[in-house]
């Protein structure tokens, strides 16, 4: 089964019309970012997660500060969005818009918008399948957009009940201003909004349009679909899964919906174990945490699910050939 695993984000011609229009130098960004200059042009490209999120901090560097990303997430029009930001527009609410685009984000990309309803609120929590952080720009873009959403379609100044951004919350210019709400420092970017105001009729409710837009992302789920394999369902699973602690088999299994020796079968059919894929995806978050954060050995273990930091010693030995704090000094001394 072909994998879309290391070109996983499409980048074309949307960057070129959102860049002009947040008055950036698409090459200025390409550039800063490491990129070709030619990365937009004809039918785009697929490029890796981790560059996805340079192309974003490079347009932050760029525009001199995070309050780009309020003015990305209003930039919205119809020649930008595809079928499922139509399926959202003509909803009937803000509920069932986010709830939408989340059904549909989590079949074709490597981002996820989980929803949350209960009697208080509707929350939409974007996260990354591949990675445990987000971008700022682009956690606060997608913030911004859903806010500016729900502004645009009920024709009311909605303000969400409280917004949750990774990182500090008092470094964000412009976009606390916009946002109109509590912004609280976690670890996700997250909106909340009331129940009554994610009840509110949306004035641009077309169910003859959502009938139309369906088929196409039917289809482009389905396309989707034949890139997946067993591999990234059980990469992805165990992202969610390490932090709580939950690492076994049957966890996983558990979490996809199937038995332990059904997940067995079709990770041997595709020439790995189950072993390997924790393992791998062990060290990848090892690396990430050690290159990209200040976490100590003691927390990193934690995230990993391992039992004690003895344990990611030694794991972390077999990688690498040295200890974390070693890999992690010489990786800042050669930066």
């Amino acid at each position: 089964m072909r994998r879309r695993q290391d070109k996983p984000v499409y980048v074309g011609q949307p960057w070129r019309v959102v860049l002009r229009d947040l008055g950036l130098d698409a090459k200025a960004v390409l550039r800063r970012a490491g990129q070709p200059a030619g990365l937009f042009d004809g039918e785009g490209s697929w490029i890796s997660v981790d560059d996805f999120y340079e192309l974003f901090d490079a347009t932050e560097a760029e525009a001199g500060g995070p309050d780009v990303a309020i003015r990305a997430g209003e930039v919205v029009s119809a020649e930008l969005f595809d079928p499922a930001y139509f399926a959202a527009i003509c909803s009937p609410d803000l509920t069932t818009a986010l709830t939408r685009l989340g059904e549909h984000m989590q079949l074709v990309g490597p981002f996820l918008l989980d929803v949350e309803v209960t009697a208080a609120e509707t929350t939409a929590r974007y996260r990354c399948k591949q990675r445990p952080d987000v971008a700022r720009v682009l956690g606060l873009s997608q913030l911004a957009f859903m806010v500016a959403l729900a502004r645009r379609a009920t024709r009311h100044e909605i303000a969400p009940r409280r917004v949750t951004v990774i990182g500090p919350a008092d470094n964000l210019g412009g976009c606390a201003e916009f946002f109109d709400c509590e912004v609280v420092s976690g670890d996700v970017f997250e909106v909340s909004f009331d129940a009554f105001d994610a009840s509110r009729p949306f004035l641009t409710r077309n169910d003859e349009m959502w009938e139309t837009f369906q088929p196409g992302l039917r289809r482009r789920a389905a396309e989707a679909g034949e890139y997946r394999s067993v591999r990234d369902e059980v990469e992805e699973a165990l992202f969610v899964l390490l932090p709580s602690g939950r690492a076994a088999m049957s966890d996983v299994a558990s979490e996809l919906g199937i038995g332990g020796r059904t997940l067995q079968r079709r990770l041997a059919a595709e020439g790995t174990t189950w072993l390997d894929v924790l393992n791998s995806t062990r060290e990848r978050l090892a690396r990430h945490y050690f290159e990209s954060t200040q976490l100590n050995a003691t927390e990193v273990s934690f995230l990993l699910g391992f039992a004690d930091p003895n344990s990611l010693f030694r794991a972390f030995h077999r990688w690498t050939g040295t200890t974390p704090e070693s890999w992690r000094a010489e990786l800042r001394s050669t930066n």
